[in-house]
């Protein structure tokens, strides 16, 4: 487990111990490093982190899409 969420990369993959993209698993959200650490550490705020929520959801969605078709 990391601080703020899941390991991936830039397609939203979620990646392994030796940091290998895990098949059809992705992160989105605050699991994807937004909030209680991550990008703003311990001192996010509520509301703070939606921008990148927001965000990393749209990328998780378009790397998920690309996967199936």
């Amino acid at each position: 487990m990391t601080l703020g969420g899941l390991q991936t990369d830039l397609d939203s993959r979620a990646l392994d111990a030796s940091s290998e993209p895990v098949p059809g698993l992705y992160s989105a959200g605050e699991v994807a490093g937004f909030g209680g650490g991550g990008v703003y550490g311990y001192a996010a705020l509520e509301g703070t982190f939606l921008g990148g929520c927001i965000f990393s959801d749209r990328t998780t969605g378009r790397s998920a899409a690309q996967s199936v078709g």
